[in-house]
């Protein structure tokens, strides 16, 4: 009976360690998709203000390209 009781107590200590381990695993990950969620947003905001922009820019370059072909 005894046996059975240390063994008990001592996968509960394991698991004690395990629950312990991965909620500071958790605890890191999240700091760290929290960062790359700010980046992703900022970038996603950045295409947006300045997406049409962008886009109207290359069209004009390769026009440019187009016509420099053509007098080449």
């Amino acid at each position: 009976m005894l046996i059975a009781v240390d063994r008990l107590a001592k996968g509960t200590m394991v698991v004690i360690y395990k629950v312990a381990f991965l909620r500071a695993e958790v605890l890191i990950l999240r700091k760290a998709n929290k960062g790359f969620s700010k980046r992703r947003k900022a970038k996603k905001i950045r295409i947006r203000l300045g997406g049409l922009l962008i886009v109207q820019n290359i069209r004009d370059l390769l026009d440019g390209k187009a016509v420099g072909e053509q007098l080449a």
